[in-house]
């Protein structure tokens, strides 16, 4: 019965910890609904399979109850992050939360199995177990909870401006500043005022939320308006109002290390076992929701395998180029040169429209990168040579991708050659579908392009040209489908030809043809 004198300590520990005032509120009206019935249904299993270990956090009942936990403070986080903060901040405070959702179950559970036995060591009937259940199910996910929900609120918020702060560097000096009214903690009003550098240790460890349910916060101000404080002093303030266990785990900057959640909580301090499947489980369902939610970011015109497998795919495009992507972007942040901003800098970014194509795809899905310039003996010279062009995109089942070539056209057709005419016919017909098309074409005088054509929603077909802007407004607007049609060779090499490319996966083989 050791385990159970030491989870008795647990608790009197984390009432300590979140403050009986505020366990007391969470009795009343709170700012979210916890459906109970998994609870129940995880502590059913429990029961059922005679007691409980580590492994069942594999099982669905317990996947279900993390899922539900991560559901609250992730409504937490979603009302404390502006629209425009980057992804990268918005799925690292999830993960922590996730992280965080997965020590929390295997805490609550692992009580759970102990509330099965009498102090005896025999098992409870059923319905004795289960009030004991819910009285757990009471302290975990309505009392703790409640302060778990609380200061994510509070962390997010803050994690959210310190971005924000970063982008100005020391411009202006950051100023710590309570709510002002009488429930302030005297310790955290010593700190009020203090007036320091962004870069100055002192914001490491003492920037906002420094307790359970702190409101304070830290806003800029200009340096010539507010005298700076002294450092020493400040961090030596910061260090007597975090003393003790209980409030030293504070000591933490939930913007520069992007955790919601205090890395020394008592949730995380678990058997090594417990700490290894809690990682395995809590990443596999990071990844699985990751994978699910973009898969909601994609368009109609894509079938749901075709969804599958490019938002898994995105997942090793994200480990390769070392990254997280952000959201789709529209055509217009896109394209207008953003694929290869540094077109007419050199020759080398004006011969490296077989990067150019590709990125404007990543883009569209999210990926912030941009083409590399054609130099010698480079994967972007390979790919300029002939067929190997279309060597970067494959089909969603893993297998190389095959263009429509001009000539095999022109054979189904029975014509000898091309016309404009037939240009314009070609681009049409290949292009029937809504999506994202790779154009290789050879021209009239010699040497050949890889573009793009796009049809849209509304049936319309656009020569979309990534490597310089030939969007509405740029001086360009005659480079269109009668331009290609007019300077299309009436002879074509097989390597020339289109591809639908939008439901195409990319070859992280030549992920090194794009900056980031």
């Amino acid at each position: 019965m050791g385990l159970r004198r030491e989870y008795r300590a647990f608790n009197a520990a984390l009432r300590s910890l979140y403050g009986r005032e505020q366990l007391t509120l969470a009795e009343g009206d709170r700012p979210f609904d916890f459906d109970d019935a998994l609870f129940d249904e995880a502590a059913k299993a429990v029961y059922q399979n005679g007691g409980f270990d580590v492994s069942y956090l594999t099982e669905p009942q317990a996947q279900a109850l993390i899922n539900e936990t991560l559901r609250v403070l992730d409504t937490a986080v979603g009302s404390a992050l502006p629209h425009e903060v980057p992804d990268t901040i918005r799925y690292a405070l999830e993960n922590n939360a996730f992280v965080f959702s997965g020590f929390k179950t295997f805490h609550a559970l692992r009580e759970v199995g102990l509330s099965m036995l009498t102090e005896k060591g025999d098992i409870k009937p059923f319905n004795d177990f289960l009030t004991d259940v819910r009285q757990i199910n009471a302290q975990y996910n309505h009392n703790y909870l409640y302060a778990e929900y609380n200061h994510a609120l509070g962390a997010a918020q803050m994690a959210a401006k310190w971005h924000d702060f970063e982008q100005d560097g020391d411009r202006y000096n950051l100023q710590y500043r309570t709510a002002g009214d009488d429930k302030v903690r005297e310790e955290h009003a010593i700190l009020n005022g203090t007036t320091l550098p962004p870069s100055d240790p002192f914001w490491d460890m003492f920037l906002p939320p420094n307790g359970w349910n702190c409101r304070c916060t830290a806003v800029q101000v200009r340096k010539n308006k507010y005298p700076a404080s002294d450092p020493e002093l400040a961090m030596k303030r910061g260090q007597n109002c975090t003393d003790g266990a209980k409030k030293a785990i504070f000591r933490y900057n939930a913007g520069k290390s992007l955790q919601l959640f205090p890395p020394k909580h008592p949730y995380f301090k678990a058997p090594a076992e417990a700490k290894q499947i809690i990682e395995q489980v809590t990443q596999e369902a990071i990844r699985a929701k990751r994978i699910r939610d973009m898969v909601e970011e994609l368009p109609d015109n894509l079938t749901p395998d075709e969804k599958q497998a490019i938002a898994a795919h995105n997942l090793e495009i994200e480990d390769a180029l070392k990254t997280t992507k952000g959201k789709p972007m529209t055509v217009e942040q896109a394209d207008k040169q953003h694929a290869n901003p540094n077109y007419g800098k050199g020759r080398e970014y004006g011969i490296n429209c077989q990067t150019c194509t590709p990125a404007y795809v990543l883009r569209t899905l999210g990926f912030n990168v941009t083409a590399k310039p054609n130099t010698r003996g480079s994967k972007l010279d390979y790919l300029s040579r002939g067929m190997n062009a279309w060597e970067v995109w494959k089909n969603p089942d893993g297998t190389q991708a095959v263009h429509v070539s001009v000539n095999d056209w022109l054979a189904s057709k029975k014509y000898i050659k091309m016309t404009e005419k037939r240009w314009l016919e070609y681009f049409n017909e290949t292009c029937k579908e809504v999506g994202i098309y790779g154009l290789s074409i050879g021209w009239k005088r010699g040497g050949g392009h890889m573009t793009v054509l796009q049809r849209f929603p509304d049936g319309e077909l656009r020569y979309i040209e990534p490597q310089h802007d030939n969007s509405k407004g740029s001086g360009r607007e005659s480079y269109d489908l009668k331009f290609l049609a007019k300077y299309g060779s009436a002879t074509q090499h097989n390597c020339r030809g289109i591809m639908r490319i939008d439901n195409k996966l990319f070859s992280t083989d030549y992920i090194e043809i794009f900056d980031k």
